[in-house]
Formats: C-alpha cells, structure tokens, sequence
C-alpha cells in the first residue's frame, strides 16, 4: 500500500512537472508557428492595379527571422524580417542592413516575441528603443483573420508609391 501511494504521489509531481514545462516551451511557438505558412491574395495599389493580380506570401523561420517571399503576377521578391506581439498582431520590421537603409540608423534588432517589458508589448518596446517619430512600418499578421498584410515602397523614377499585398493563410 506504501509503494502504491509512493508510486502515485511520484506520478502526480512527474505529470504536473511535465505540464508546466509544456506549457513554457510552447508560449513563443504557438504564435510563431500559427504565421508560418501560406498566404493566397492580390496585389493592389490606389491607382493603376485593379483586382485580379493573384499573389502568394510563403512565410517561413530561418534562424529567428521570418523569411517571406512574396511573389505573383506583378514582384517576385524575398526578404527577412524581424517579428514582435502587438496584442491580436504580429508586426514585421526590418532587420539588419535593410533596417539602416529605411530608417537611417541602426537598431537593436533581434526578434523579441512574447517578451514583455515593464507591461508594454513587444512591438511597444521595440517602437521606443529601435525607431523615431514618424517612421513608417509597412505591414503584419492579424491573429484573428489569419491575414498577412505587407506594403511594398516602389519608385517610377523619382516618385515613390506602395503595392500592397493582401492574402489569407491557406
């Protein structure tokens, strides 16, 4: 009877033990995770691009980066981002040198999902350390309508517009 209860109070510890651990190891996967993936939609813009410019958004993890290529009837381009919470979000910035070259300074950098500061959201903190007034980020996930939206800045010349992509996770 001794070695039974033994037994049983040794399975409880081990099984409540397990969950908590589970339930760590997955906090920062669930999100990212849900991201990855396929993306059907179209490509637009104010002017000239009507609907019927079929597009995909491929999204991937290389190392702690979300790689995205994004390509149709109208680009075929791929690039990295870095990706933070922001509530029902997950924001997109640029990264490394891409980073300096749309903003003019470098950042922190790094993918901080899920880390909370001082009860500000990843996108949050990463707004005040990494950016200045006015600086423009271009898209994102919506967790909600499993949607990936991305503004892509284009020059004709010296005019500078924005195609935008639109799609929804297959």
């Amino acid at each position: 009877m001794r070695k039974t209860k033994l037994f049983l109070g040794m399975a409880i510890v081990a099984f409540a033990f397990s969950a908590c651990e589970k339930e760590d190891s997955n906090s920062d996967n669930d999100y990212m995770s849900e991201i990855i993936g396929t993306y059907s939609g179209e490509f637009s813009n104010d002017s000239e691009l009507k609907s019927g410019n079929y597009g995909t958004a491929d999204v991937s993890m290389v190392n702690d980066q979300l790689q995205i290529h994004c390509y149709g009837d109208v680009m075929d381009t791929t690039f990295m981002m870095d990706a933070f919470e922001n509530g029902d979000s997950i924001m997109v910035c640029e990264t490394g040198e891409a980073f300096e070259h749309e903003y003019g300074h470098m950042g922190n950098g790094g993918n901080h999902m899920m880390d909370m500061h001082n009860n500000q959201s990843e996108w949050q903190h990463h707004m005040s350390d990494d950016h200045n007034d006015g600086d423009m980020h271009y898209g994102g996930f919506n967790m909600t309508n499993h949607t990936f939206e991305y503004m892509f800045k284009m020059m004709d010349g010296d005019s500078a517009y924005y195609l935008k992509f639109k799609g929804v996770k297959n």
